[in-house]
């Protein structure tokens, strides 16, 4: 059990008790600014961190087209089913292999493989910028957050019933 105090008398108008109670530390406008950097601060870490996670998914997407677009090729071309495995793997395809296909089977393989190299190199470029504009967006929401949040903290204090006078209660 707490032990319990007489009230505080006020020094300032000898009438009133003093009271706790929390203040803004900062004045009403810059109060305001607070809230107005804010607000925006928590919704752009999330949009921040939806576009991280869209990114990511993005990527898996794209790269899925680009194999099965690859695999549509090839087989228009009547390259065989291992054969195109390989190309989609990246592995090495024996020569005795490449001799024994056409010369547009062979010419299918060297574009597709082209155009899976491309589209992974223009897929990964496009998560890189996309999740560093993403982590930028995150990194000044939270800053700009933090701000606001320094401008709208309260204190504790006494505050004189009376006269309103204002005393640190720390």
């Amino acid at each position: 059990m707490k032990p319990t105090h007489p009230p505080l008398q006020c020094k300032t108008c000898e009438q009133g008790t003093l009271v706790k109670c929390k203040k803004y530390r900062m004045s009403a406008p810059v109060v305001a600014i607070g809230y107005i950097l804010l607000i925006p601060c928590v919704l752009g870490m999330l949009f921040g961190f939806l576009m991280l996670f869209a990114t990511g998914s993005a990527s898996s997407n794209v790269s899925q087209e680009i194999d099965q677009e690859a695999r549509s090729e090839l087989s228009a071309a009547g390259v065989p089913k291992d054969v195109t495995e390989r190309v989609l793997k990246g592995g090495k395809i024996p020569d005795s292999i490449m001799q024994s296909l056409t010369s547009e089977q062979q010419q299918a393989i060297e574009t597709t493989r082209l155009k899976i190299s491309g589209g992974k190199i223009g897929a990964g470029a496009g998560v890189a910028i996309a999740g560093g504009f993403s982590l930028v967006v995150i990194v000044m929401s939270f800053v700009g957050g933090l701000l606001g949040w320094l401008l709208v903290m309260k204190k504790k204090v006494l505050q004189c019933t009376t006269c309103e006078t204002v005393i640190a209660a720390s």
